[in-house]
């Protein structure tokens, strides 16, 4: 029987009534050099579908809001935080990003008080190339490894250049587990995507790993690029955390823009662009917030043993769509 591992929360979605001046404030925000791109109108039409729930209003008859009177609908409210998440992620799907779409959110950024990370890099892109960028990104992404690491592991120490046997051990032992449990579905998900148990091959986020491939598991999505596309909405509708956010903003670098190459001989562009992709990203988002609780940070080697129908019960994880 799982005992009580976790305190229940309730989950930050966008008040009906400001679900209007968000879709609003996007549209305006990309509006720019003839108008949005087929992959920002396919990404826009998703959040509207599955995170503002305006499929039954009648968008065409919607004009853009202004920076100004976006930030005056939606003042302090908590809707801020995820119009930035909506707002960076509609940039970053314009290819080629141009200086008059990189202007227009900063419009928006200043009226709103945005700033973080996401932002900064996309403007270094523009304004001082790929490769300052990516020196940003290794730094912004290093600050916070040992938050997004899993929780017993966090007092470890891991050279670039070293193994880790008794990890490698410990995870290669799930296999004797009963089929279905967490832990056996861990190994099974290795397996299936073609990935390294961590802790075998050395690497400084290894113990990265272990958590963000449990979150993977948990959730259910694979690793591919959609799927770590849509982990990432996933996590940042569990909880607004800066490794969350991270997690977001590395996505986008690998998947989006190509600014990082991760387990690619090539730099991936447009992701989202894929059909689906941009559905499976915001029903995710939605479906992440629907959950229970925070799972990304509590002791996953702990519920090893666990049916993994059982912990996500217990974490109230809906179904994904199809």
């Amino acid at each position: 029987m799982i005992t009580a591992w976790f305190t229940c929360r309730v989950p930050r979605l966008i008040a009906d009534d400001l679900a209007v001046p968000v879709f609003r404030g996007l549209l305006g925000a990309i509006d720019v050099d003839g108008g949005a791109t087929d992959e920002q109108v396919a990404l826009l039409e998703a959040i509207v579908k599955h995170d503002l729930h305006l499929d039954g209003l009648d968008l065409s008859s919607l004009t853009p809001l202004s920076p100004a009177d976006t930030a005056r609908q939606l003042g302090d409210h908590p809707a801020v935080r995820r119009f930035h998440l909506f707002l960076m992620f509609l940039e970053q799907c314009r290819h080629p990003l141009s200086t008059a779409q990189v202007d227009r959110v900063d419009e928006y950024a200043r009226a709103l008080s945005l700033s973080g990370s996401g932002l900064d890099l996309t403007r270094t892109m523009v304004n001082e190339g790929m490769d300052r960028a990516k020196e940003d990104f290794k730094r912004f992404e290093r600050d916070l490894e040992i938050n997004q690491r899993e929780v017993t592991l966090r007092d470890r120490i891991l050279l670039a250049d070293k193994t880790d046997p008794d990890l490698a051990k410990l995870l290669l032992s799930f296999e004797a587990l009963p089929e279905g449990t967490l832990g056996r579905e861990l190994l099974d998900f290795y397996h299936r995507n073609r990935l390294g148990v961590p802790g075998l091959a050395p690497s400084t986020v290894n113990y990265v790993f272990v958590a963000h491939d449990m979150n993977h598991v948990i959730a259910g999505y694979e690793a591919t690029a959609e799927g770590e596309m849509a982990l990432g909405a996933f996590q940042m509708g569990l909880a607004d955390t800066d490794a969350n956010w991270m997690l977001c903003i590395a996505n986008l670098a690998i998947h989006e823009t190509g600014l990082v190459h991760f387990h690619h001989k090539e730099p991936e562009i447009g992701v989202m662009a894929r059909p689906g992709v941009s559905d499976l990203w915001a029903s995710a988002l939605d479906r992440g917030a629907r959950c229970g609780v925070d799972f990304t940070t509590i002791d996953h080697l702990a519920l090893a043993d666990h049916q993994l129908d059982e912990v996500r019960e217990r974490l109230k994880v809906a179904p994904k769509e199809r």
